[in-house]
């Protein structure tokens, strides 16, 4: 954009300037363009927010969307809580996935962007001069999303590390998975079948590990032929596999679904995968992730001198049996990447798993308990307590994954009105991707006049599209705005083209 002097007044906002003058300026500035190489446009006339909902009014009466419900609020940062206007601002819609938005400001406030996640590695029993332990170890979880995201070695070696520093070179007891800071309820009761057992679905876990993650890989031997199962990546012993997945066509991509319930021990492929030279994989959600961290350590410590007697076990199992872990004694913890660069990856690439244990970490540390019923009272009280009228807001979940979600267009371009005003709110605005250059925008508004100048984020479920972030306008004002596209009849490209449309109205305020 070029920059143009205090003194000098812009064209189209009216005054006494001189049309020649400014004529021979934009002429001396186009010369010096074309001289640098810089591309050259058109200067853009300033929009007023009124267009800006006209343009909402016009898209939404468009071929595609007529059948659909847009809602749209648009807020100057400058301005109070009473200068919200839009189209349908007060409309109950599905945030889909700009719900992340609401837990991720929430939790920058509330947690603080130097919050960690610590999972600490506990030992139960005595522990004899000869090295034997006669107890458990238990593996304490946090609840941290990232803990060997994506390689479990390297953890697992840290911890065996930290064992055999404190003398132990024998466990006679078990090693236990502790996901108890979360309770018991790993999906939101609100999240429908078919995503559960799915890697977008999986479940925040207390101790969550390796991204909570499995991968099933097929044969593909051809088209409309069954594709048999080759296996698990880690391997799942005690799990049965029932598939019905077949063989689609080269181009049809991956179509496959697995089916199966929390801490249940049968897991069914249905669906087709593409056909190809060699195997293909898709990904899913451990039933079990505490136990799955349990056995995978004492399988580790097995394997690398450091025997391990009983068979590996989790607080949830152990208290179905009526028994509780023992007295503990902490020997290492280990620490996440500060929340302020978990926000960036949640929002960047829209992790579900992430928002989900965010949202209950909010929980634990307002409520004192994991439950994502917990989380959502303790996110809407934050935002009521700042004079935001909640009324008809429904947050089933912290990602936007369940289509239970309700908030209106006026609420959540609010809640970002009020997050900017928050000592941390740089944090959050960082975690944004920009349009036509990062994240999950990267693909939306390059080349238009919205192109880096608005961070939002999206959301995305059939036949919905939506975007909640900011905007710096061309005159250097702010604004929090909120987009919803819900149930609309044509394809995305043409969503995604009216709704840059909208943006390019926006950029020019």
């Amino acid at each position: 954009m070029n920059s143009v002097s205090p003194s000098e007044p812009a064209a189209g906002h009216g005054g006494a300037a001189n049309p020649s003058i400014v004529g021979q300026g934009v002429f001396a500035r186009v010369v010096l363009a074309l001289v640098l190489g810089f591309p050259v446009s058109r200067p853009a006339e300033a929009a007023t927010v009124e267009e800006v909902i006209a343009k909402v009014e016009e898209i939404a009466g468009e071929q595609g969307l007529r059948t659909a419900l847009l809602g749209f609020c648009l807020i100057d940062l400058e301005a109070g809580p009473e200068a919200a206007a839009g189209y349908r601002m007060d409309a109950g819609l599905v945030p889909a996935s700009v719900m992340k938005a609401i837990t991720t400001a929430t939790a920058n406030e509330l947690l603080g962007p130097d919050h960690r996640f610590v999972t600490e590695l506990q030992t139960t029993g005595v522990l004899g001069d000869d090295g034997v332990l006669k107890g458990d170890v238990v593996i304490r979880g946090g609840g941290d999303p990232t803990l060997a995201a994506d390689e479990l070695s390297p953890t697992f070696a840290k911890w065996r590390d930290a064992l055999i520093e404190a003398g132990v070179k024998r466990i006679e007891g078990r090693i236990v998975g502790d996901a108890s800071i979360f309770g018991t309820i790993l999906t939101p009761d609100t999240w429908q079948w078919n995503d559960l057992a799915n890697y977008y679905g999986a479940g925040a876990s207390g101790l969550t590990v390796h991204r909570n993650l499995f991968r099933a890989s097929f044969r593909t031997p051809s088209v409309g032929a069954r594709a048999p199962f080759v296996g698990s990546e880690p391997a799942l012993p005690g799990y049965d596999f029932y598939n019905e997945m077949r063989v689609g066509s080269a181009n049809s991509g991956d179509q496959g679904y697995i089916y199966g319930d929390p801490y249940g021990k049968l897991l069914t492929f249905r669906g087709t995968v593409p056909v190809s030279s060699g195997p293909f994989t898709i990904k899913g959600a451990l039933p079990d992730p505490a136990l799955f961290c349990a056995r995978t350590f004492s399988e580790f410590l097995n394997g690398n001198g450091l025997p391990v007697a009983a068979e590996p076990t989790t607080d949830r199992l152990l208290g179905i049996a009526g028994e509780e872990i023992g007295a503990r004694k902490k020997v290492f913890e280990q620490s996440s990447d500060p929340l302020s660069e978990i926000l960036v990856a949640t929002n960047h690439e829209s992790d579900n798993l992430k928002a989900e244990c965010i949202h209950r970490a909010i929980a634990v540390k307002v409520k004192g308990e994991g439950s994502p019923m917990a989380a959502a009272a303790a996110v809407q009280s934050h935002w009521a307590q700042k004079g935001i009228d909640m009324t008809g807001f429904f947050m089933g979940d912290g990602c936007g994954l369940s289509r239970a979600n309700t908030v209106t267009p006026r609420q959540l371009a609010l809640i970002l009105h009020a997050a900017a005003t928050g000592e941390p709110f740089e944090t959050f605005h960082r975690s944004l991707p920009v349009a036509g250059r990062s994240g999950t925008l990267k693909s939306i508004g390059s080349g238009s006049a919205a192109e880096g100048r608005i961070r939002a984020k999206s959301g995305t479920m059939d036949r919905v599209r939506n975007y909640a972030g900011y905007l710096e306008a061309r005159s250097g004002k702010r604004y929090a705005f909120a987009l919803f596209v819900t149930n609309y009849s044509t394809d995305l490209a043409s969503v995604k083209s009216k709704i840059v449309r909208v943006w390019s109205v926006m950029a020019n305020l």
